[in-house]
């Protein structure tokens, strides 16, 4: 038996392999019109640590408004609907997998830096899947997640493999299973997909904001993405001044 059959068969008889929450798969099917965002405000109000935790992320320093926000309708029209969407999902996900990993907050911190990089680089590119991009930047590690919590000892477990088969599991869309495979990949085939591109240089900006070690993001990935080094340093340049909402996601 290959090694890669062999840890896929171990991940498949995980008993208790986390699941995609159900609230976080209805706000991703929400389409972004009046009723989308309706829906939106009744399905984020109908949680109520979901809702707690969004409006205190919503009243952080990092939007600067001096009225208190107090109900999700509220947040969603100051705020608007796309980040009260992100900002659901980042808690959805960062609150329930990777429970357990010694080094979850670090984890989760890097795949919202991540994924906020991914909305912004998407609308540079002029990526339509701006939410797709998002989920995608959000879920880019969660492989790292599953070996830390199941497998601590395996230092030969590829993450992304691991990432894309419960990703399948999920039943998330194809474009999101190939996202969380390729991104690390520099190969043109998978470059050509918009999405890989972009969560790719998005988790590298997210290193050069976040981290002080040196970072630099391949010429090819830009090239696919039609961007810039200025362009991907300005991401980054945001990416810093929204460092306060990055680090309060998990108080």
């Amino acid at each position: 038996m290959s090694a890669v059959l062999h840890y896929k068969r171990k991940i498949y008889t995980i008993r208790d392999l986390p699941t995609l929450p159900v609230v976080a798969q209805k706000v991703m099917k929400l389409a972004g019109d009046e009723a989308g965002a309706e829906k939106l405000a009744a399905i984020v109000s109908s949680d109520q640590a979901l809702s707690a935790r969004v409006l205190s992320l919503a009243n952080s320093a990092y939007y600067g408004h001096r009225a208190k926000i107090a109900t999700i309708r509220q947040a969603m029209v100051v705020i608007g609907m796309n980040m009260l969407k992100q900002l659901s999902l980042s808690v959805l996900v960062c609150g329930t997998i990777g429970q357990g990993g010694k080094n979850r907050a670090q984890l989760c911190k890097h795949s919202f830096a991540a994924a906020t990089a991914s909305a912004l680089i998407a609308k540079r590119a002029h990526i339509k899947d701006e939410d797709v991009c998002f989920m995608a930047g959000l879920l880019h590690d969660v492989g790292k997640m599953i070996i830390e919590m199941y497998f601590p000892t395996e230092a030969d477990m590829d993450h992304t493999e691991i990432g894309a088969w419960l990703a399948e599991r999920w039943q998330l869309p194809p474009a999101l299973v190939s996202a969380i495979a390729y991104h690390h990949s520099l190969d043109l085939e998978h470059l050509s997909q918009p999405i890989v591109a972009c969560v790719h240089a998005a988790d590298v900006c997210a290193k050069v904001a976040l981290s002080p070690e040196g970072w630099e993001v391949a010429p090819e990935v830009l090239r696919a993405l039609r961007l810039s080094q200025d362009d991907f340093f300005d991401t980054a340049a945001e990416l810093r001044r929204r460092r306060t909402q990055i680090d309060n996601l998990l108080m």
